[in-house]
């Protein structure tokens, strides 16, 4: 049999059209049937035997019709993503009632993993669904221990769950037989203890890989995967995966309650942290455990046994480690699990800025949570050995704690100024073996300076960017700073510092830096000052000095202080003469009137005077961009030799 279609053969677009409603005696459904019979391969076949299993044969069919949906679907030509098959078609004979299980159950063994999953989608039936999860089942056998081969070489279970969505059958079929966790055996006496721990590193590393893109392939089964893994060798992994790998796409409810549970486990370190120290002054081992028994039985039989291991011992140098428990667990979970949650603004999928499923108020008070909870460690923070290099996360857990705490407390405060001191101290070091890269320097002085900013001046509880926020005192924060943040921002920080008016100049000149903020915003500031009516004029004659800057930072002031209804004369000749005499009008086109008027009131009506001002050196850029409008005007009026830029020698 050839694959052409027969001379008598109607168009398929035809026969689907005429035979829509018919039953399967009806003669255009047996011509329909016959073409499909006579040239099961033609490419318009597969689309009028899907036709014919869904309509006219739906609750009856003769095997030879499922056995050529099946074989046209399976031949179908290659798709780009190498499945090769109409699985919809396959799908749709193989869970036909007609079916006979001969035929599923060898179809569906000549199929590869991926087709196997395209079959197992949510709308396939429920028998197609029994003998899939059957198949899967047989195929994954006893499931081996993860190694990092099987994320290059992935078991049908892995291919399976890659793909999706999945009918429940299929998935838990799949899910049930996924590789177990890394073999933690220990290493025989030909294994290096090296080399084992750094196998077992890669299989966990394998492990962690896995899950993670089975998660990311199946969000709307996040609690159903946590539910299932609650204890088993899963259940730590896929809790992290969903914390620190991709909380984006975690329901908001669940996130909640993964961020609480592991917040939960802190109770444990900082009895670890209390224990540790009692023993470490003298106690012995028996009056450490009676003193804590009743915390200790709260603990889970892995908590206690972990107390017990520290206390149980004499080693300085372990129950050192025990002291420091609950900083090191704060400190590892602020640069792990819990790194997106504290600044989910940074937040990437890839090469994407993530979309959070929970809303940023939801985010903003999981982050006060953990910061909460990390100002209770600062009691347990102890000094490095000196010869010990700093690395960046040692200080990064306290600036996201200050960053995200309601309110800085004087205890607080006083927890912080030794580890920032400390930090310092280690940071210039002399020793060359203990200096940190350069990147980590930089990275290490910007999170002490925020630090020591929010100490000076807390920002604001409900500040939407409390990374910028963190000012610092007044005398210490700069034009630039202040021109980095919002309008509400730079608000509220002048609200915490009423009455500063060397605070305010700096923001009416960072009005300008910024470029964006609104005359309104300008009025604000304004407002704040003790001398409004003579503050702008001081400071646009010192301009040069007082804000400096590109061209750009000129015709912001220009145009703010020009916006203004009370702008006079002396004002408008104080500012610089380019940018003034360029300022818009209220048309297109047109220069601003309050220049206008004061150049004329200047000049009058002598052409000496108006042609030596048309010649004047005033300049976009560069030191003559400074020169004044005034100055200029009265040098054009009376011939005399232009003046030298302010601030020139």
């Amino acid at each position: 049999m050839t694959g052409q279609e027969p001379e008598t053969a109607l168009p398929a677009d035809f026969l689907l059209t005429a035979m829509a409603g018919r039953g399967p005696d009806d003669p255009v459904v047996r011509l329909a049937a016959r073409q499909v019979r006579s040239a099961p391969r033609h490419h318009d076949h597969p689309v009028l035997a899907e036709a014919l299993l869904s309509g006219p044969h739906a609750e009856e069919a003769p095997p030879w019709l499922l056995e050529a949906a099946v074989a046209a679907g399976l031949e179908t030509v290659p798709e780009p993503s190498g499945s090769g098959s109409r699985p919809a078609l396959v799908a749709l004979a193989l869970g036909h009632p007609s079916c006979p299980t001969a035929l599923r159950e060898r179809t569906l063994k000549e199929c590869d993993a991926r087709q196997l999953a395209r079959l197992g989608t949510p709308c396939a039936a429920e028998r197609l669904a029994r003998a899939l999860a059957g198949e899967l089942r047989a195929r994954g056998g006893t499931p081996p221990s993860m190694t990092p081969g099987l994320l290059e070489e992935p078991t049908t279970a892995q291919l399976v769950l890659q793909q999706g969505p999945l009918h429940d059958l299929v998935f838990a079929a799949a899910r049930d037989t996924l590789p177990t966790a890394p073999d933690a055996d220990s290493p025989d006496g030909e294994d290096d203890v090296t080399k084992w721990l750094e196998r077992h590193r890669r299989a966990y590393a394998a492990w962690e890989g896995m899950w993670r893109r089975i998660l990311k392939r199946h969000p709307e089964r996040h609690r159903a995967f946590v539910e299932w893994a609650a204890g088993t060798d899963a259940e730590h992994t896929i809790r992290n995966e969903l914390l620190g790998g991709l909380p984006w796409a975690v329901e908001p409810d669940l996130l909640t309650e993964l961020a609480a549970a592991d917040l939960d486990r802190f109770p444990s370190q900082l009895l670890l942290g209390r224990a540790s120290r009692m023993r470490r002054d003298g106690s012995d081992e028996q009056r450490v455990l009676d003193h804590f028994a009743g915390e200790l039985s709260a603990l889970t039989d892995e908590e206690q046994l972990r107390v017990r291991h520290f206390v149980g011992r004499t080693s300085t140098a372990l129950l050192d480690i025990g002291c420091r428990a609950p900083v090191t667990w704060v400190r590892h979970t602020a640069s792990g699990t819990w790194r997106h949650l504290l600044d989910p603004a940074r937040a990437k999928d890839g090469h994407h800025r993530a979309e959070w499923r929970a809303r940023a108020d939801t985010l903003a008070g999981l982050a006060v949570r953990f910061a909460e909870t990390a100002a209770r460690a600062l009691p347990f923070w102890e000094p490095e050995d000196r010869y010990t290099a700093i690395a960046p996360d040692e200080v990064a857990w306290v600036r996201d704690m200050v960053l995200h705490l309601p309110t800085v407390t004087e205890d607080v405060r006083a927890g912080i100024r030794p580890i920032v001191r400390d930090a310092r101290k280690r940071l210039h070091h002399r020793h060359p073996g203990l200096q940190p890269r350069h990147d980590e320097r930089r990275e290490i002085e910007e999170i002490l300076g925020t630090i020591e900013r929010v100490l000076a001046d807390p920002p604001a509880a409900t500040g939407t960017d409390r990374h910028r926020s963190a000012l610092g005192a007044p005398a210490e924060v700069t034009v630039r700073e202040l021109a980095g943040v919002t309008g509400r921002t730079l608000s509220e920080y002048l609200d915490r510092h009423p009455g500063d008016d060397c605070l305010v100049e700096k923001a009416l000149l960072a009005c300008a830096a910024r470029g964006t903020r609104s005359d309104g915003d300008f009025e604000d500031v304004l407002r704040r000052h003790g001398s409004p009516d003579t503050v702008l004029l001081r400071l646009t004659e010192g301009l040069r000095a007082n804000l400096g800057g590109a061209p750009s930072w000129r015709e912001a002031w220009t145009r703010l202080v020009l916006a203004r209804p009370d702008t006079g004369p002396d004002l408008v000749r104080a500012l610089p003469a380019w940018s003034a005499l360029r300022a818009r009008g209220g048309r297109h086109g047109s220069a601003h009137p309050s220049v206008v008027t004061v150049v004329r009131a200047a000049l009058g009506t002598a052409q000496d005077a108006w042609d030596r001002f048309a010649a004047c050196p005033a300049t976009h850029s560069g030191p003559t961009a400074w020169l004044r409008l005034g100055d200029l005007l009265d040098a054009a009026a009376a011939g005399t030799a232009w003046p030298k830029p302010p601030g020139s020698r």
